[in-house]
């Protein structure tokens, strides 16, 4: 997902700066990257990126997500939800592949998109 930090800095089609503070909820195509503070929910077409002070308090839905700050709320990733060494979820999340960096915290429940169906199929074996 994010193997070529530059290319991926050199996509980022919206920006939230450290001094950067927004109430409310947001909607984003494209990747984003937030170094500020969201207070709300968040829905990106795309892929997310919460850097070291980046902070939501608010659910996030996204196709791929990197947490290197603290996220307070649940997280649903139509793809893979990686914790940074930095990262804090609080909250629960529901996706199809998750990483977790030493140091990095999930502290809720998780849950597997698309492990239902790998538990109906195998029932036929």
């Amino acid at each position: 997902m994010f193997s070529n930090k530059e290319k991926d800095v050199n996509r980022i089609e919206t920006l939230i700066g450290q001094q950067c503070s927004i109430i409310g909820s947001l909607n984003a195509n494209g990747l984003i990257k937030i170094d500020g503070s969201i207070d709300g929910d968040l829905i990106c077409e795309d892929d997310l990126v919460l850097g070291e002070s980046g902070q939501i308090n608010g659910d996030i839905t996204c196709n791929n997500a990197y947490i290197n700050g603290i996220m307070n709320g649940n997280v649903s990733c139509t793809s893979t939800l990686t914790i940074g060494n930095c990262g804090k979820v609080r909250g629960d999340i529901s996706v199809k592949k998750l990483m977790i960096s030493e140091g990095g915290i999930l502290d809720g429940k998780c849950t597997m998109i698309g492990y239902e169906q790998l538990d109906d199929n195998s029932d036929n074996l």
